[in-house]
């Protein structure tokens, strides 16, 4: 009779009530919350370094093509196929071979045909912090996620840059960024500006280092990545590169390389 009591007693305080379970399971559910947040956190700044990594890349190939090519800038390209011939001298075709990289017209072309930029495998070319990992790019639509900044070519002459040296503030001048996930390989305050890392973007500087900067640091009118572009910047139109427009005063980052640029010749 004693051992059968000991059993029942054993059984009995193992049972969970369904209080219990619920309460378990709330618990669980709480700590869920709180941890998911703090993952998601820290996945998105091992991206964000790996996005810094590859830009600090880009710099450096584009340092070495101006030192090359006596201080001038490449030209921006043009969307589409990078193997068309306005896009033979593009920054996406010249600069990876200082890389030791094949050229984007080359990586689609060369055979085999998986080794072009997609957002499903690593590269120098693509953030790892895009959204849509299920685009199938081709030739005439390749896929990448960063840009030359446009402005360092006068506006009516688009193939010719400016020189590295004419650049007035370098450590605040943006001459490479992120680009939203299309084929567009040129961007300016207005056009194709991404915050795909908590608000902000990584930028390449004129002096050749990255930084992080907010989106209202650098949108300008008409920019709607995150809904209007705020005053002040809010109210410069993205081609005004005079005292009044990209080099007024409250400008914290320029995206022309100096004063009225946009207007001067190369």
């Amino acid at each position: 009779m004693r051992k059968i009591i000991v059993g029942w007693l054993w059984r009995k305080s193992r049972a969970f009530t369904l209080i219990e379970l619920l309460v378990v399971i709330a618990i669980i559910g709480i700590l869920a919350g709180m941890l998911l947040p703090a993952l998601a956190k820290a996945r998105e700044k091992a991206n964000s370094a790996r996005c810094i990594a590859n830009m600090h890349q880009w710099a450096l190939a584009l340092n070495m093509y101006n030192d090359d090519w006596t201080e001038y800038y490449p030209y921006d390209g043009a969307p589409g196929d990078p193997c068309q011939s306005v896009n033979t001298n593009a920054w996406f075709n010249v600069l990876p071979p200082y890389l030791g990289q094949k050229s984007l017209c080359q990586l689609y072309t060369a055979l085999p045909h998986s080794l072009a930029p997609s957002p499903r495998a690593n590269s120098i070319w693509i953030c790892p912090s895009v959204t849509n990992k299920a685009v199938n790019p081709t030739q005439a639509s390749p896929y990448y996620t960063y840009a030359l900044n446009l402005c360092l070519h006068e506006q009516s002459s688009t193939r010719v840059g400016f020189r590295r040296d004419r650049m007035t503030a370098p450590s605040i001048t943006i001459v490479f960024a992120e680009e939203p996930e299309d084929n567009y390989p040129e961007t300016c305050g207005l056009y194709d500006t991404t915050t795909r890392h908590t608000g902000g973007s990584n930028f390449v500087m004129g002096d050749g280092h990255v930084e992080w900067v907010a989106w209202n640091n650098f949108c300008r009118s008409g920019n709607s990545a995150m809904g209007p572009c705020p005053t002040p910047l809010g109210q410069i139109q993205w081609d005004q590169s005079g005292v009044n427009g990209d080099w007024k005063a409250v400008v914290p980052y320029h995206w022309w390389p100096f004063i009225n640029a946009g207007t001067s010749g190369n």
